[in-house]
């Protein structure tokens, strides 16, 4: 979770590494409040967008299958034009034409349909809170929102008719800082959250304070434990976590035992985010760690050394920490999201070869005096002169901020959008919506004041609610009014467009006309 100082690139037989370990304790905790506080008052806070300078380069990802896929599950196929007209479409399925064999618009056309109405400003506030807001979740099902906030409470909603009225508030237990990450059982029945602690907190959705129970992490030296990330297993029996000092805790929710991977020799590499790689595979996941290393195991061989468990593949790529992975469910790719101001999407059957490690760290900027958490973002990393050496990642998408927390970033739905977009918060206090096609920003919704943390897209409605640190969570959906407006982009030219400082005004203001 700390900034990485050094890009390590190190296989699985080789741990070169020199880095001192980056545990948050409360010392740290608060240098980093102190820290922040001068930030807010410093011009670093502007919320311009970044200045992206190269157009998004298509030349590769054009050619996977993904993007032939996505441009066939969201209706493009047969609309190759992009144009569309809403009495004509009426008017062929009237006359059976809009979808062979159908009555209706097939799945392809409805999701063209349903992308011309993706979320697109902010609608309403749905609750204020008492603190900073880390996690916003639907469960699969979008019938319950999750929010878990700074203030030690869980919160469930009702999300089935959009209502989102409270339906549960739990206090959690042993949170130090805070609740870090949640997540819903397969079910939706139960709910998994972690903190600044050395346990995996479980509790019924409909339950209470005293129905929680706990899974303690062993194994593991007695210094103080973070589980950034964590996800139930698609079978429910079993929950990931990632966590500092470079280690991947599996436990068995039945036996409430743990086993521990460890994706570096050396204990100072952060797991910031862990996934599976499919929603119907209980073996095979992927940890984001904080050199910015992707690394793939299967648990059904990686727990064969106490010094460094064997990795199915690596990929190298980001210039800096991963945030945030989430999957496709397609078995094959994934997204990252970095401290490198960058999301990468990857396929798994393209690993990176680790012996490129020594030129790609020739070519890494000097991180010595880089923290995400409260330094401005390095101009590099907005406009890159070239890849890593050893970047097998198809695709880039840049324009959004990630600074201070852990932001996340995601697929939208399958069954609704086609997986056409990608979503993320953004340290503007923007939900930035990318195509995934153009690699272009769709959407850059405003409405919060600072860093949107976490994000969720309804699975069955064209809704995203973005829980931020200015302690709001707001519903976003479509707004006509919106529709065609541009997005607001920051260049170099905006300096000259700032609100002029007393001083100028006041001799302007005194100037004679010619």
């Amino acid at each position: 979770m700390g900034n990485q100082l050094a890009i390590q690139m190190n296989s699985d037989e080789d741990d070169e590494f020199d880095s001192s370990d980056n545990e948050l304790d409360f010392n740290v905790i608060n240098f980093t409040v102190n820290a922040m506080d001068m930030e807010l008052r410093s011009d670093y806070c502007s919320n311009d967008m970044p200045v992206i300078r190269s157009k998004p380069d298509l030349v590769k990802f054009q050619k996977t299958d993904m993007y032939k896929e996505i441009r066939a599950s969201s209706g493009l196929v047969s609309n190759p034009d992009n144009r569309w007209n809403l009495v004509h479409a009426l008017q062929q399925r009237e006359n059976g034409l809009a979808s062979p064999h159908s009555a209706s618009f097939s799945k392809n056309q409805q999701r063209y349909i349903s992308n011309l109405y993706i979320p697109n400003k902010k609608a309403t506030r749905l609750m204020s809170l008492e603190s900073k807001i880390f996690v916003t979740k639907f469960n699969r099902t979008g019938s319950k929102l999750l929010t878990a906030c700074q203030d030690g409470f869980v919160r469930i909603y009702d999300g089935a008719k959009g209502t989102y009225h409270l339906l549960n508030r739990i206090r959690a237990r042993d949170v130090e800082w805070s609740i870090i990450d949640a997540d819903f059982s397969p079910n939706g029945e139960h709910f998994a959250y972690s903190t600044w602690s050395r346990s995996f907190f479980i509790m019924p959705v409909n339950g209470g304070e005293d129905d929680c129970q706990w899974i303690d992490v062993n194994g593991l030296p007695n210094h103080r434990l973070a589980i950034f990330s964590l996800r139930y297993s698609p079978t429910g029996d079993k929950i990931i976590g990632g966590s500092n000092n470079a280690t991947v805790i599996v436990t068995d929710i039945r036996t409430r035992t743990t086993q521990i991977l460890r994706t570096h020799r050396m204990p100072g590499n952060d797991v910031n985010s862990v996934c599976f790689l499919h929603d119907k595979d209980p073996n095979v996941i992927i940890a984001g760690c904080d050199d910015g290393l992707l690394k793939v195991y299967d648990l059904r061989t990686s727990f064969r050394s106490r010094d460094l468990s064997k990795s199915v593949a690596s990929f190298i790529g980001h210039y800096d920490g991963i945030t945030y992975i989430d999957s496709r469910n397609d078995g094959y790719h994934v997204l990252s999201n970095s401290k490198d101001q960058s999301i990468k999407i990857w396929d798994m059957r393209q690993p990176s070869n680790l012996r490129n490690r020594s030129r790609a760290r020739q070519q890494q900027l000097d991180l010595t005096m880089w923290d995400y958490r409260w330094n401005r973002v390095p101009r590099e990393f907005y406009n890159p002169h070239k890849a890593l050496d050893g970047d097998t990642s198809i695709m880039t998408y840049r324009g959004h901020r990630v600074t201070k927390t852990l932001l996340r970033a995601k697929f939208s739905p399958m069954e609704q959008t086609g997986q056409r977009y990608i979503y993320t918060g953004c340290a503007t206090g923007r939900i930035i919506i990318y195509d995934v096609l153009t690699g272009k920003i769709k959407e850059a919704i405003e409405g919060h004041r600072t860093v949107i943390r976490d994000l969720d897209w309804h699975p069955e409605r064209s809704e995203i609610v973005s829980g931020s640190w200015d302690t709001h969570v707001h519903l976003n959906n479509f707004s006509r009014s919106n529709a065609n407006r541009p997005v607001k982009r920051s260049h170099s030219s905006d300096q000259d467009k700032r609100p002029l400082r007393r001083s100028r005004r006041l001799a302007n203001r005194n100037v004679t006309p010619d």
